[in-house]
């Protein structure tokens, strides 16, 4: 009997040969009026959800509630569910991006909220239909995907870079 198989080389040959993917999870985080938490980086213009990349072989659930602990000092009670996934294309990086968002449920007390130094710049709670001027175009998309589905359906988007003749 032969088995087929692929030597060490030709499986590193494959696996360079395949398109690159970086995961992203990002938390909805609301205080107990039903606001949303968002986030204003040290690194970059705008407000976004809390979140970051997700580390080396780690579940994105489990970024998601790394990434609220680190970035906003809380913890997040209970499991975290899915609620938008989303898209985005290559642009000028080696990497395209599917980005993972959590409802990571109810902080109790805002107030006990602390930003991390290095990468959060301000933490606020915003309404639902007032979020803050300067979000960012596909944290908006995101948003107004996930308050139409009632925080409940699992939105799919798609994020294209505009396309330069």
């Amino acid at each position: 009997m032969t088995t087929i198989g692929f030597t060490p080389e030709e499986t590193a040959a494959w696996y360079a040969s395949v398109p690159k993917l970086a995961l992203s999870a990002n938390a909805v985080l609301r205080d107990p009026e039903g606001r949303v938490a968002m986030v204003r980086n040290t690194y970059r213009e705008g407000w976004s959800l809390p979140g970051g990349v997700v580390d080396d072989n780690e579940a994105p659930a489990d970024a998601c509630v790394r990434e609220v602990r680190e970035e906003l000092g809380h913890d997040v009670d209970g499991p975290v569910r899915l609620l938008a996934v989303q898209w985005a294309e290559r642009g000028e990086g080696p990497v395209q991006f599917l980005s993972l968002t959590f409802d990571a449920g109810v902080c109790p007390d805002p107030a006990a909220l602390r930003p991390q130094e290095e990468e959060i710049a301000e933490i606020a709670f915003f309404a639902v239909d007032e979020l803050p001027p300067g979000l960012r175009p596909f944290m908006r998309a995101r948003m107004d995907a996930i308050v139409e589905g009632g925080f409940h359906d699992v939105a799919y988007l798609e994020s294209h870079l505009p396309r330069h003749p």
